[in-house]
């Protein structure tokens, strides 16, 4: 058995917008939502989201799923807290994400599923970004992963880590909830921190292992910047995509896709084409330049 806790409470200050951060679209649909997506896809028994009061916009979002509600943002253990009642205690493995990673793939949870099923406890995910800036460090030596440091907290000899912690983890579905409650909050922001279940884990002797996977797939969403990068890492996933599947983009970097495009071979689409949501193009179309389809079905020559 596995499930999943995904953590969406977060306003999204630096997005400077009215909208809840995990609404704002990659690919032409809520962020959270190719999240879910890739989750749904992983046989997971149940998927349970944290959000904070006054977010109905994001529950109608994420429905059907569940949802729990972290009356006060205290931290992200305390955030995890929250989705107790509704994951229980269980045998298996318990994801712990974030919604406003939307670039994780299939592979990378098969891969922690894969060290978890080595005897792990808990499986962190970490990466080495180009500039480690303000991220959490996994401290590692001859015994594995000892522990993983926030940044505000971390001496330089450990800010000079490269190895950093990109948010997500699985943990023993028997063991989550006690180990969180016992995390306290004597840090530099006086929060509930996720990450010092590693400590408590190593305290109690548990096996704790860790995976590593590319900048571009752990990349978060904390600004509109973020949203960017994240949408253009999405359009040249789905370029290749295309192209490995028999369509021909004149001028890849130009042409931009949504989610849900299906193009079949043999297409041929011009410079500078933006498709949106709900488009299917069939074998032997030509898509001329300057073009933009929504919700429509090009039919083949």
């Amino acid at each position: 058995m596995k499930k999943a806790i995904v953590l969406a409470a977060g306003k999204g200050s630096r997005m400077k917008s009215d909208s809840f951060k995990v609404l704002h679209e990659v690919g032409g649909r809520p962020m959270i939502s190719g999240l879910l997506e890739t989750l749904s896809k992983q046989g997971f028994d149940k998927i349970v989201v944290v959000l904070a009061p006054d977010m109905a916009a994001v529950e109608q979002v994420v429905y059907p799923y569940e949802v729990a509600i972290q009356e006060k943002p205290l931290g992200t253990a305390h955030a995890v807290l929250a989705a107790e009642n509704k994951i229980g205690s269980f045998e298996g493995a318990c994801y712990i994400l974030f919604g406003d990673q939307p670039l994780y793939t299939a592979d990378t949870f098969e891969r922690m599923q894969a060290e978890y099923e080595k005897g792990r406890d808990i499986v962190v995910v970490g990466f080495e970004p180009d500039d480690p800036a303000r991220y959490g460090r996994l401290i590692v030596d001859e015994n594995g992963l000892e522990a993983i440091v926030e940044f505000k907290d971390a001496t330089w000899e450990q800010r000079a880590i490269g190895l950093c912690n990109s948010g997500i983890m699985c943990v023993n579905g028997t063991k989550l909830f006690s180990l969180l409650k016992q995390i306290k909050n004597e840090n530099a922001a006086q929060e509930y921190y996720l990450t010092d279940i590693i400590q408590l884990a190593k305290k109690d002797k548990l096996d704790v292992g860790y995976i590593v996977v590319n900048q571009k797939e752990a990349s978060g969403v904390n600004s509109r910047a973020d949203l960017a990068m994240a949408e253009q890492i999405f359009q040249e996933r789905m370029r290749q995509k295309f192209l490995a599947d028999g369509v021909t983009l004149m001028d890849p970097g130009t042409t931009y896709f949504s989610f849900d495009t299906q193009i079949e071979s043999d297409v041929i689409i011009e410079p500078c084409v933006f498709i949106g949501p709900g488009v299917k193009i069939k074998k032997g179309a030509r898509i001329p330049s300057f073009t933009r389809l929504n919700n429509q079905t090009v039919e083949g020559r």
